[in-house]
């Protein structure tokens, strides 16, 4: 009887921690969610996105904030139902009962040490992949509209290493620039300074190239072959077509770097290995310089280039994690299906073979009698077999 009722008190009291836990990590993420809604909304209206992705922007984001809001999920829980029991003075009845505290206490233990398993897998299986995905996701939309990614009082690089863009004030939603400085290193004879008091700025039909209407400023030209050459040029208004800056959302399909933040324990031990075998090999080389360097001195044959295996020396197994991981990955996962081979066409053999050997004179006289034979009866039988 007394292993039911303490089963049946430790049922009881994780039913309860399920609402709270529940609840507060619903609450804990939606606030967190909102936040970052707020703080990211405007700047991703503002590029003209589809809308599956800016949702999926948000969606990303979420594994994140549940790895933060967890923990305190569960405190907040903890610290509800044990002031709840403890108000009702449901522990006091418990002890009257004859359960200790920590029969009380060791279903809080259990189920916290679940979600403690939980948790590791979801931060180191689920979380690396979604920042990565939500990286090259953010990295494509940055892409998407270069204005809204242009910094005020800052040096921006539109075109890489060609055209650079400083503007005091950049208003997104138009595209209004105030005083504006463009350092145009396009051409490789001469070096172009252009500064305007104001500006707007404008895509193509099929969002390739940016147009920009300056007003109110000059230019100034230096040729590099003439340095003592200087022009300046002065100019009310000023269109420019600055070809190559994208304004298409393009999403990227292969994205083989990865952060820290982005790779699982097994990856990171992978990159650790990697980078251990790099090591030895580099300080494997070193020493085979200097070891032939002392042989030419010497007068002896230099040492022979060592083989791949002998210069990144043994790799390392993975652990008994990153075993059970791959185990668990190929039997839930289905095999990659490989090329087959084609193999030859099986040759039929003929039932009646033709013999290639020739015949002997012994075999070539007794067939001449046969034949013989049949020709001579043939008059009297009419039918002679050969």
């Amino acid at each position: 009887m007394a292993p039911t009722i303490v089963r049946t008190i430790s049922r009881y009291l994780l039913r309860q921690h399920v609402a709270p836990l529940g609840f507060a990590l619903a609450a804990l993420t939606s606030l967190m969610l909102i936040q970052q809604i707020a703080k990211q909304l405007s700047s991703l209206l503002g590029k003209g996105l589809p809308t599956s992705v800016i949702i999926e922007v948000f969606l990303l984001s979420v594994p994140f904030i549940v790895a933060v809001t967890l923990p305190m999920a569960v405190l907040v829980a903890v610290l509800h139902v044990f002031t709840r029991l403890a108000g009702d003075n449901e522990i006091t009845a418990l002890q009257a009962g004859g359960v200790s505290v920590g029969r009380v206490i060791a279903p809080a233990l259990t189920g916290a040490a679940g979600i403690a398993l939980l948790s590791f897998l979801w931060n180191d299986q689920l979380l690396p992949r979604t920042n990565h995905q939500l990286r090259t996701l953010q990295m494509d939309i940055q892409r998407k509209k270069p204005s809204l990614a242009l910094k005020e009082q800052v040096i921006n690089e539109v075109v890489a290493g060609q055209f650079f863009l400083r503007a005091a004030r950049i208003d997104g939603s138009s595209n209004k620039l105030k005083d504006v400085t463009i350092y145009d290193l396009a051409d490789a004879e001469r070096r172009r300074i252009i500064t305007a008091d104001s500006g707007r700025m404008a895509y193509s039909a099929g969002g390739r190239d940016l147009y920009l209407t300056l007003q109110d400023g000059d230019i100034e030209e230096v040729s590099r072959a003439d340095p003592t050459q200087f022009n300046r040029t002065f100019f009310s208004t000023n269109r420019m077509r600055v070809a190559g800056v994208a304004n298409t959302f393009q999403p990227t399909t292969t994205d083989t770097y990865k952060s820290d933040r982005e790779m699982s324990t097994c990856e990171m031990q992978e990159a650790v290995e990697s980078a251990r075998r790099d090591v030895e090999s580099a300080a494997g080389d070193a020493r085979l310089v200097i070891d032939n360097d002392l042989r030419r001195l010497a007068g002896l044959a230099p040492l022979p280039p060592r083989g791949l295996a002998a210069a990144g020396g043994d790799p390392k197994l993975p652990g008994p994690y990153c075993r059970a991981l791959r185990r668990l990955a190929a039997w839930l996962l289905p095999a990659e299906a490989g090329a087959q081979t084609p193999r030859p066409a099986r040759r039929t053999r003929s039932r009646f073979r033709r013999s290639t050997r020739s015949p002997s004179p012994a075999s070539c006289s007794r067939w001449w009698a046969r034949r013989s034979r049949c020709a001579s009866s043939a008059a009297a039988s009419g039918w002679c077999s050969a």
